[in-house]
């Protein structure tokens, strides 16, 4: 199936004013974080249509690391690249890596805690092997949701966050009763580095 690029286009120029809006208000504090993390997704469901090869409520672990750059106290653009490890049934083994970027909306520090929101847009990477072959294919994915960061100095912190995750999935079968989306909620810690 094919879908319209124009939605992700008209994201990237609205966040694009945003950050050019919020850059030119408060240049004395802008910043770049680098961070890392580890990652959990609870819940993922892939339905192909064929009994044995169906993946039913599997976690996902890994890590990953981004980038945000703060435009403003309270605005920031970021990106960031998660690499899941596998989960399998009798007849399919999923690789998961997904790449998420959009915008996060900040609050003031309050001593060393800032609180945050952010929704973004990006794409996922299925590597699928199966007992007839191997491939991949890569889907849309969107995310929102909220965390936390704690500053223990002025250039290192940690973070916590939720994020719930709606990946499109790959279609294996063409056949009745196979998903088109999954979704569910992602945990996240990890340390930041600001500069």
């Amino acid at each position: 199936m094919r879908y319209s690029k124009m939605p992700l286009y008209c994201l990237i120029s609205v966040a694009m004013v945003l950050g050019a809006a919020a850059g030119a208000s408060a240049q004395d504090e802008t910043s770049t974080e680098i961070y890392g993390f580890y990652q959990g997704y609870r819940n993922f469901d892939y339905r192909t249509g064929i009994e044995e090869a169906d993946i039913l409520k599997a976690a996902l672990e890994g890590g990953g690391f981004g980038v945000a750059q703060n435009l403003a106290s309270w605005f920031a653009l970021w990106t960031q690249f998660s690499f899941f490890g596998s989960v399998e049934s009798p007849a399919l083994r999923v690789r998961v890596i997904s790449n998420l970027q959009g915008v996060r909306y900040q609050t003031r520090q309050y001593g060393p805690f800032r609180l945050y929101g952010k929704g973004g847009v990006g794409f996922t990477n299925f590597s699928i092997d199966t007992p007839i072959g191997s491939g991949g294919e890569t889907k849309l994915s969107l995310g929102y949701g909220g965390g936390v960061q704690a500053w223990i100095t002025d250039y290192l912190g940690l973070f916590v966050d939720g994020s719930h995750l709606i990946m499109g999935v790959p279609n294996l079968t063409d056949l009745e009763g196979r998903d088109k989306w999954d979704s569910g909620l992602a945990m996240t810690a990890g340390f930041s580095v600001r500069f």
